[in-house]
């Protein structure tokens, strides 16, 4: 088994390494969670291939960029489909998703809270909302309670970090009103057994957040 380590921040204790964990998690293979704080960035900065977290360690080896961490993860657990077709859409979902986060960042970043207020309103507005509607149809034309196949993938688990493990913690649920499959998927994911036990170890050790 290799021995593998997940580097990134400690806070937000989520962030863009959570997809990669839950995979681990899912999967049940055992990772070294590596994370640093803010402060010490600047020194580990200059001993990454792109001066940017997260990266993973494979037995020595490193790899770069949250989503070919994700993929490659979801290949070799089982997680990215069963064939070329279902691979591509696991990997059309987490491209959705990442897509959202460099969205969401627009307002994060901002300082003044004001401004922050406004600047995620409307990232609710023009974002999420007609982004729920469209994944809500394509839920429906898969009609599995799935994203992809029949069965759960890295697609389903990027929906659910960044769906339950952000937007709803930071917005409230009201945005799933008129989702119910997404709903529904979000609620599966989070009652793998797999994944019901990360989250409660996560929220116990990490209990701050952005």
């Amino acid at each position: 088994m290799p021995v593998y380590k997940l580097h990134y921040f400690n806070n937000p204790r989520r962030g863009r390494a959570e997809l990669s964990r839950l995979i681990f998690s899912q999967a049940g293979v055992e990772f070294k969670d590596v994370r640093f704080s803010h402060s010490e960035w600047p020194n580990i900065k200059p001993t990454t291939p792109f001066s940017q977290v997260p990266i993973l360690e494979v037995d020595g080896q490193v790899l770069a960029q949250s989503n070919a961490i994700a993929r490659y993860l979801a290949r070799k657990y089982g997680l990215a489909g069963k064939d070329e077709w279902e691979q591509a859409q696991n990997d059309m979902y987490i491209e959705n998703i990442h897509d959202l986060l460099n969205a969401a960042a627009v307002p994060f970043m901002e300082k003044d809270l004001a401004k922050q207020k406004e600047l995620y309103q409307k990232f609710m507005t023009d974002t999420i909302t007609p982004h729920v509607v469209a994944v809500e149809k394509q839920l429906k034309k898969n009609n599995t309670g799935y994203l992809v196949g029949k069965q759960v993938t890295a697609a389903d688990l990027a929906y659910y970090a960044f769906f339950s493990d952000f937007i709803e913690v930071k917005f409230g649920g009201a945005f799933l009103k008129d989702a119910p499959l997404l709903k529904s998927l979000i609620d599966r994911v989070k009652a793998l057994p797999n994944i019901k036990k990360w989250t409660e170890f996560r929220d116990s050790k990490y209990p701050e957040e952005n």
